[in-house]
């Protein structure tokens, strides 16, 4: 199936591919590389749904696949959130224990198939890690959209320019719409990801408990 081309769409300008592609209960996959804007987009079309309904009659999630640049949650783990009063608010996690998507691709698609169980309606909007060269990504990215029931693939890909891992998307069993990244979309540096995966440690932390262990009294194996 060949890949749908867009007009060009900045990520703070999704009416037009709202009013495209967004109706009813759907479930989306958002692939492209990191920085490509896949977490902004997200972010945008909640916003933009949230504002034709008022009333949240029509529930936007969340799911984050991407362990090792997570965008809330912890890093290792995957996230599912919904949008209310104006952000996201975390609703479960799914441990992976490791920030490697492309090597524990096979559970990272089982958790994430998981998670998706948990959405019954509205829109689901599916935020791929940034692999999308070699085997490891084309095997991910086949796994990923069965798994989460995706009746639409987002390939976010600079206008004009074919998108990563194109015979891939051509042969999948749904449709794939071409989105022209934003020009603020930036690739993060590795400092930059360290940075954010401390801030996530230091917030989850904040409000966990703490328990002393008397290895004493454990049996140890």
């Amino acid at each position: 199936m060949k890949p749908d081309a867009l007009p060009p769409l900045a990520a703070d300008q999704p009416d037009g591919l709202i009013d495209r592609c967004l109706a009813g209960d759907r479930r989306f996959l958002l692939f492209g590389p990191s920085g490509s804007g896949k977490t902004t987009l997200a972010q945008t079309l909640a916003r933009a749904l949230a504002r034709r309904d008022p009333q949240g009659s029509w529930p936007v999630w969340y799911l984050g696949a991407d362990p090792g640049s997570p965008f809330m949650g912890v890093p290792g783990a995957l996230c599912l959130a919904r949008w209310r009063e104006g952000s996201w608010w975390l609703e479960e996690l799914a441990a992976l224990c490791s920030l490697d998507a492309a090597r524990f691709r096979l559970p990272l698609a089982a958790a994430v198939a998981n998670l998706a169980t948990r959405v019954e309606d509205g829109i689901l909007l599916v935020d791929t890690p940034g692999v999308v060269k070699g085997v490891a990504a084309a095997e991910l990215l086949a796994a990923l959209v069965p798994a989460t029931g995706i009746e639409l693939v987002l390939a976010l890909t600079p206008a004009g320019a074919a998108p990563p891992l194109a015979q891939e998307l051509s042969a999948l069993a749904v449709p794939v719409a071409l989105v022209a990244t934003s020009s603020r979309a930036r690739q993060p540096t590795p400092q930059q990801r360290a940075r954010q995966r401390t801030h996530l440690w230091e917030a989850y932390l904040a409000a966990s408990t703490e328990r002393t262990l008397n290895l004493s009294d454990m049996r140890l194996l």
